[in-house]
This record gives C-alpha cells, sequence and structure tokens, in this order.
C-alpha cells in the first residue's frame, strides 16, 4: 500500500512539473514573437533667417527645413512687404546636406529690386540673383547664376567673393587671376548679364 501512495505523489509530481516548464516555454515565446521593433519618428528642424531692404519696407526671408529621414535640406525663399507682411514666394529648392543656401548681409539692391543668395558647396561658391518681384529674368529664368555666368564670358578668372552692389543694377565680383595672385574686381550688370572688368579692387 504504501508503495502505491508514493507512486501516486511520484507521478503527480512528475505531472506538475511537465505542465508548470510547458506553461513557461509558452510564455516566454509569446513575449518573444510579439515583442515590436522600436518606432523612431523622423526629427524635423526648421530655421529662418531674414534681412531687410534698405528702406525697411521690405523682408527677405529664407526658411529652411531638414528632415533626418530623406536627408535633405528644404528651402523657400519669399519677400514680405511691411506692415501688411504680405508674402510674395520667388523660389524653392532641395538641397543635400553637402549644400547650403544663406543670405548675405548686403543682399538687396539699393532700389530693392533685385536680392541675391549665397550657394556654398563642397567644391566651389555660387550666387544666384532673383527679382524681388518674383517675375522671371528673360528665357523664363527664376534666377541668375553669376558663377555660371562668369565661367563662361570671363575666362582666366576665378571667383573669391561677392561682396554686395555698387548700384542699383551693379553686384561687385571680386575675383583672382589664374595661376597667380593677381586680384581684380568686376560688376556684374544685371540688366544685361555682362561682367565689366575695373581697375580698382574692392577689399
Amino acid at each position: 500500500m504504501k508503495v502505491k501512495i508514493i507512486l501516486f505523489v511520484i507521478i503527480v509530481t512528475a505531472i506538475t512539473i511537465f505542465v508548470f516548464v510547458q506553461s513557461n516555454n509558452k510564455k516566454s515565446q509569446t513575449v518573444f514573437t510579439s515583442a515590436a521593433p522600436p518606432n523612431i519618428s523622423p526629427v524635423m528642424t526648421e530655421t529662418a533667417n531674414n534681412m531687410d531692404s534698405p528702406d525697411g519696407s521690405k523682408s527677405l526671408t529664407l526658411e529652411k527645413k531638414e528632415s533626418s529621414a530623406a536627408g535633405l535640406i528644404s528651402y523657400t525663399l519669399f519677400v514680405s512687404t511691411k506692415p501688411e507682411e504680405q508674402k510674395q514666394e520667388i523660389f524653392k529648392k532641395e538641397e543635400t546636406g553637402s549644400q547650403n543656401l544663406s543670405i548675405p548681409y548686403n543682399t538687396w539692391s539699393p532700389d530693392n529690386v533685385y536680392v541675391f543668395l549665397k550657394e556654398k558647396t563642397t567644391t566651389i561658391d555660387n550666387y544666384l540673383v532673383f527679382q524681388s518681384s518674383g517675375n522671371l529674368f528673360p528665357n523664363n529664368l527664376s534666377y541668375l547664376s553669376i558663377q555660371e555666368l562668369f565661367g563662361k564670358n570671363v575666362p582666366g578668372f576665378t571667383i573669391e567673393d561677392v561682396t554686395g552692389w555698387a548700384a542699383s543694377n551693379l553686384i561687385i565680383v571680386n575675383t583672382k587671376v589664374n595661376e597667380s595672385d593677381n586680384k581684380v574686381s568686376f560688376w556684374f550688370d544685371v540688366p544685361s548679364q555682362s561682367f565689366i572688368q575695373l581697375g580698382t579692387y574692392f577689399k
């Protein structure tokens, strides 16, 4: 009789242990299979810089939106009037992280007709001229690329900087002579899209 009781206790204990182990295994498997990967939302950063016109009647604003997911930077350029704050978008562009657009200090022409931006890349700096009204230039161009026009029309020189306006239609372009240390300034005439070499270097 005692042997039967001991045998019964052993069997019940073994069954209990087996059921307990199987239950833990199922719980572990459920937890493992139901775990979801973390959901990481892209980070969007927005900045803006602006520059008022010489008479204070208008303001040029460059908005910059950068997404950590896309790896691109979206730029929007617009002019607003004061005090009405009416906005006129004049340019929009997407750049990679290796390129950067900015508003130079002397961006406005003296008569508020033109503005220009600096486009910085890993290899070269470019300067883009716009009509503040948002109107197009001849040949339906939304802007004039000083670097591109200079390279086509003035061989033998390299642009070092574009410093601002000498007159309502003239932008000062500082250059150096290729393969020498000589420095030469030009005027870029916006309406004619031509360059005028000067006898004086504007520092």
